[in-house]
């Protein structure tokens, strides 16, 4: 128990009973009553300690304490009740806020350091990428920041914590056995969903929440209202997708392209995958392959069709290129044209039908000039031991000789 205070300790009860949640009660030096909920008991014992000889010392302000200092899980709830039907990853938000209550949730405000948070993300690593782990630190950031602005604590101790580095270059691309596979072992119900996707590039969400007045046939586009990055995005349809929409049966009785059995509801995703796709993928043989990766399909087939870049990029609704760049490997084609203007013209021996070619005034090599470099047009030697001015003087000698005429001759042929 510690500080030798029994299980019955006046100042200390449960509330509610079983809930290991614990408050402390005490009068000020006026005799007023105050409470505080604390949470665990060894902790309410410190606190109950600590307000006593406080008020025995003359050093209790109410107005100090008034700003308690709150349970990590409760400003968590806190914060998930204000951001509710606000946020578009909401189902993610929660997930974060389970996990940090389940690791730091009995914890104070006061009581987290940066220490807590960096054991927890070594430990957390083992089992998620970098990714993963910088989201929830995100989340967790973003509830420390939400507390600062209520009052409810003063620091921030996930900002001394450094985010790791992420790698999401992974490209992963459905081949064309691997497509024969999924094909047969998700059957022709299904197939049309994975067509769709490869043939678009829509993201999972954007797709399983396609409506039909989103679908215009008469510009053949597909209009996603609020993509990623909260902008309208418009993607283009081609035959195949347009052919299994015109033949989708939801068309007559759902608002959604692929609804769900009540037809008054959009498909669950994570129904589907571990209901549908998942066991398909097994079936089929195909491994270490998402959902996420008929997108990075869609985009590595166009580029190893020759569209480029800029189009690839516009097509997945990248904000920047850097993003496309990852599939640019693909096609090496850009490159190799880059590299091929470095090529000189081949010479082939023939002026039929061309304009000669201006001879080139080559320099005279450095075994050239040792073996002139002490003579002079009259067969003097030179007086100087500047191999610049040497080099120079041999330059116009050259063109007193037979070869230095014909060079002569190309010269004014030129002009």
């Amino acid at each position: 128990m510690g500080a030798g205070l029994s299980k019955t300790t006046r100042g200390l009860f449960e509330r509610p009973r079983g809930s290991g949640i614990w408050w402390v009660r005490y009068a000020d030096q006026n005799g007023r009553e105050h409470r505080e909920r604390v949470g665990p008991k060894r902790l309410a014992i410190a606190v109950y300690q600590k307000r006593k000889n406080e008020v025995r010392e003359r050093r209790f302000f109410p107005e100090a304490i008034r700003r308690r200092d709150p349970m990590l899980g409760d400003v968590i709830d806190d914060y998930l009740k204000r951001v509710e039907g606000q946020l578009r990853s909401y189902r993610d938000y929660e997930r974060y806020g389970e996990t940090w209550k389940d690791v730091l949730g009995n914890k104070t405000l006061a009581q987290i350091i940066p220490g807590d948070i960096e054991r927890y993300v070594a430990k957390r690593l083992t089992k998620v990428k970098p990714a993963t782990s910088n989201r929830e630190l995100a989340f967790l950031k973003r509830v420390f920041n939400v507390a600062i602005a209520d009052g409810q604590t003063e620091r921030n101790p996930v900002r001394l914590v450094k985010l790791r580095k992420e790698n999401n270059a992974r490209v992963r691309l459905l081949t064309e056995e691997e497509e024969v596979a999924l094909c047969k072992a998700i059957g022709d119900v299904e197939w049309p969903m994975v067509l769709v996707a490869m043939h678009t590039g829509l993201r999972q969400a954007e797709q399983f929440q396609l409506r039909w007045e989103n679908v215009d046939f008469t510009t053949g586009i597909i209009t996603v209202p609020r993509s990623k990055h909260g902008e309208t995005r418009r993607v283009p349809m081609n035959d195949t997708v347009r052919e299994i929409f015109c033949t989708r049966q939801s068309r007559l009785k759902s608002e959604y392209v692929f609804p769900s059995g009540t037809d008054t509801t959009p498909i669950d995703a994570c129904n589907y995958m571990r209901r549908i796709f998942v066991p398909a993928l097994k079936a089929a043989g195909v491994e270490n392959f998402h959902w996420h990766d008929l997108r990075h399909t869609f985009a590595s087939r166009l580029i190893m069709a020759g569209v480029d870049l800029r189009t690839v990029q516009e097509l997945m609704g990248h904000k920047t290129i850097t993003m496309t760049l990852r599939y640019s490997h693909l096609s090496p084609a850009h490159q190799l044209d880059a590299v091929q203007k470095l090529n000189r013209p081949k010479k082939t021996g023939t002026t039929t039908g061309t304009k000669p070619e201006p001879a080139s005034e080559a320099k005279p090599t450095r075994s050239q000039t040792r073996r002139t470099s002490g003579k002079t047009k009259a067969g003097a030697r030179i007086r100087t031991a500047d191999l610049l001015i040497t080099n120079q003087l041999l330059y116009r000698l050259s063109y007193a000789s037979p070869l230095g005429t014909c060079r002569g001759n190309s010269r004014q042929g030129r002009g």
